[in-house]
């Protein structure tokens, strides 16, 4: 028989396996999350785990006072910006509104004035964009019903466009078009002061009484207008045409070292011993050929005679032919306020004093005019009074 020593032994060795058996258990629970774990670390994306993290730290951040203070401004400014666009938007639509309504009629009074002029173009497909945030307006040349783009300063010569299809007198007719029909839209014209500086190149003769036409029209809407030019047939249309109370002619009067100064002008002398259309037949004569040979070379004689005295009124007397107004532009050098003419000047009246002067054409002989020549000739007399672009 078992004594109660060894039966005492039994129960706790029979109690130890127990315990044994529930501690084996809890370890082989453990080793599983470990297993578990560990499986989970080698399968973790390091950079999803940063990305998580700095996300915390950055919402653990954004409760603090100071950047709390500031995303408040944040979303005051968002909201502020939503509303600036909100009201760019409605600004473009009232103005792309406005432009669609203006556009038209405004595209219609240039081809009208350009009609005036007898350009023989017109604008179309005038449109409106904002490139970088500007409004800007385009249109299309239509020269024989074909349209052209403006095109800018990367165009290629070869392509057609504003500066290789339009002459220098169609550009400077263009302007003046557009520059017309913006003064017939300004609501303040009445107490407006408009300038022209020399309004026309290479015109021919209607246009430039188009445009002295329209220029008096001006005077009768806005405060005052002031006319530079050195043509003082052009200036003496204009005269003619303005009210005699209203008007005032001014030259500007070299000085010398006290430099230039306005002093009054007498257009009626200064176009006396002329018609006022022979410059107008100086440039018939130049495009179309058109006019007796020995009236045109007298007519350059007159022309240059008359533009030096007006322009240059301290210099020659009047009586001075062009020979004589050559001959004191050579006496007195560089000093002499006509110097850059001299060249030209002396060229011309040598080529024009063998048909003698312009009093005496009937005694030349037209047959040894070559019209080539003359032709040369005429077109550097137009340019020396500024009558053609040079």
């Amino acid at each position: 028989m078992e004594d109660e020593e060894f039966a005492a032994a039994l129960t706790e060795h029979a109690a130890s396996q127990v315990r044994l058996g529930a501690i084996n258990i809890a370890i082989r629970n453990a080793n599983d999350i470990i297993a578990a774990k560990k499986t989970e670390a080698e399968a973790a994306d390091l950079t999803s785990a940063e990305a998580e993290l700095n996300r915390r730290k950055a919402i653990k951040a954004r409760h603090t006072d100071e950047v709390a203070a500031l995303c408040a401004a944040h979303g005051q400014l968002v909201a502020e910006k939503a509303n600036t666009e909100a009201r760019k938007r409605e600004v473009r639509r009232r103005l792309d509104s406005h432009t669609q309504a203006v556009v038209a009629p405004y595209e219609q009074r240039i081809n009208d004035y350009l009609t005036a002029f007898n350009a023989g173009f017109t604008i179309a497909e005038t449109k409106h964009s904002y490139p970088g945030g500007v409004a800007t307006s385009s249109y299309q040349l239509v020269i024989n019903n074909v349209g052209v783009d403006v095109g800018d300063g990367k165009t290629p010569l070869h392509q057609p466009s504003f500066k290789n299809t339009l002459s220098s007198g169609d550009r400077t007719t263009l302007a003046l078009a557009f520059f017309f029909a913006h003064l017939e839209r300004d609501p303040a014209i009445a107490s407006k002061i408009v300038v022209f500086d020399d309004p026309f190149n290479s015109q021919d003769a209607f246009r430039r009484r188009q445009t002295a036409h329209e220029i008096t029209k001006i005077g009768g809407r806005c405060a005052q207008v002031i006319v530079l030019s050195h043509d003082a047939t052009f200036l003496k249309q204009l005269w003619d045409k303005a009210p005699t109370a209203g008007r005032v002619g001014l030259v500007i009067a070299d000085q010398r070292a006290q430099g230039s100064k306005f002093i009054p002008g007498d257009l009626e002398r200064a176009c006396q011993g002329r018609t006022a259309t022979d410059i107008d037949n100086l440039q018939t004569y130049l495009t179309t050929g058109a006019g007796g040979l020995l009236d045109v070379i007298r007519k350059m004689r007159v022309v240059l005679e008359t533009y030096c005295h007006t322009t240059y009124p301290s210099s020659f007397v009047e009586g001075d032919w062009l020979g004589d107004i050559v001959r004191k532009i050579r006496e007195g050098g560089d000093a002499h306020p006509a110097h850059a003419l001299y060249d030209e000047l002396d060229q011309i009246n040598d080529y024009t004093k063998q048909y003698h002067h312009g009093e005496n054409v009937a005694e030349a002989t037209p047959d040894s005019i070559d019209a080539a020549e003359l032709t040369g000739f005429t077109r550097r007399t137009l340019r020396i009074v500024n009558a053609l672009q040079a």
